[in-house]
């Protein structure tokens, strides 16, 4: 009987128009991202080989002009520019013949020196940094970052790609998706196709008459069918996205490093401010740690969903007040904001739902709070869990399946 409904349930799931279309749209985003804007983006890493030599020209107009004044020598108060120009001159035209030679293990180790800093910077965002507390360490800690990955390509022993050193490949182009807030769609599909699992039987009357399986059991299997039809979703989604970047940019390498950031293990401060402190995971691991999260958060949401079913009755309502639910953090966040109502936000699990940032350790470099991190999330998101598993409980126990359905009637 149990496999039989499950059987129900699925195909349930699998006929919904309204499933559908959410999918038909999620594989049409996929397709537009990665045949046509995935392939036109410039990323931070990105080298313009011509911008690089216009700025040779400029460098070398400069040391001319030293030349001719007879200003090469050493100044109590400047330095020694010609010699600094001279060698930035050196660095980048090599640099520069390094990319045309597609020679990019060369090219890595002249960029890590750090002289086209000026053109990376230019497309970040530089209103996050102004407005941000400490807008010198951010800046700080992103040039860390972007040399410790740098330096993941030279260690890989792998063939260095330009894909990949725009972060293009398939793998890298995941791994960006899940550290930024885009991750949250991940959760919100699971918030979308469990949203009617209970409401949507109220169409029929029929279904007073029930199956001869009990109310808290059916919300279980429902949950069960929701729970698998998201993770097969999702499966299949991140499959088409793999295939279809790989094509173009390559497969890329599970050995490849994504930087992470590590509160300080020095006890000193530095005017009662902590530095954190840089490493790398490799990407096998990061996906590895995704997937321990993914699924736990899927499931807590397919539950709240049930609960909030049994409540409103109205898979819309359902979808709208855990949608806001999955974006609260958005309300009250605040780079100084340490406590929520007396409770310490680290205790909070709508912070773990940005799991991207938890595991690459900038939720907590952004909140600067240490208790964040990936084993307090999964921790307090199993709680959170043990929680809406006993509400649910003592719901579907006031709220009877001929309670649920009496209106329908």
């Amino acid at each position: 009987m149990m496999k039989l409904m499950m059987i129900h349930e699925f195909k349930m799931m699998m006929r919904s128009k309204k499933n559908i279309l959410f999918i038909i749209a999620l594989v049409s985003l996929i397709l537009t991202y990665s045949l046509l804007v995935l392939p036109a983006t410039e990323t931070p890493d990105s080298f313009d080989a011509e911008q690089m030599k216009v700025e040779l020209k400029n460098l070398d107009a400069v040391r001319q002009g030293m030349i001719v004044r007879g200003g090469t020598g050493f100044g109590g108060m400047t330095g020694a520019p010609y010699a600094n120009n001279t060698y930035a001159y050196k660095v980048q035209s090599r640099m520069v013949q390094a990319f045309e030679d597609e020679n990019f293990h060369r090219f890595i180790q002249l960029r890590m020196k750090g002289f086209d800093y000026n053109v990376q910077s230019a497309s970040r965002d530089w209103m996050l940094i102004a407005n941000s507390p400490f807008p010198g360490l951010d800046q700080s800690r992103d040039v860390s970052l972007k040399n410790l990955r740098y330096q993941g390509y030279l260690d890989a022993n792998i063939p260095i790609t330009y894909e990949m050193i725009e972060q293009k490949t398939a793998l890298q182009t995941i791994v960006n998706f899940l550290l930024g807030t885009t991750a949250l769609i991940v959760i919100f599909c699971s918030i979308y196709f469990s949203s009617d699992i209970i409401s949507r039987d109220r169409q029929h009357r029929t279904i007073l008459q029930g199956m001869p399986i009990g109310w808290y059991r059916l919300i279980n299997v429902k949950s069960g069918v929701a729970f698998g039809y998201t993770l097969f979703v999702l499966l299949g989604l991140l499959l088409l996205a793999v295939v279809i970047i790989s094509i173009q940019n390559g497969f890329g390498s599970f050995n490849l490093s994504v930087p992470i950031t590590l509160p300080s293990s020095q006890p000193d401060d530095y005017f009662g401010y902590r530095f954190s402190e840089f490493d790398t995971i490799s990407i096998a691991k990061f996906l590895l740690l995704a997937l321990g999260i993914i699924p736990v958060l899927i499931y807590l949401f397919i539950r709240l969903n049930a609960i909030l079913s049994l409540l409103f009755k109205n898979s819309w309502l359902v979808l709208m007040v855990s949608t806001v639910i999955l974006f609260s953090e958005r309300i009250y966040y605040s780079r100084t904001l340490n406590e929520l109502f007396g409770i310490n936000i680290s205790h909070l699990p709508q912070t773990y739902f940005d799991f991207g940032r938890i595991i690459s350790g900038e939720k907590y470099y952004l909140l600067h709070l240490d208790a964040i991190n990936y084993q307090k999330g999964i921790i307090v998101l199993l709680i959170t869990i043990l929680v809406i598993e006993i509400s649910l409980f003592v719901v579907s126990r006031i709220i009877s399946k001929r309670r649920f359905y009496h209106k329908a009637a």
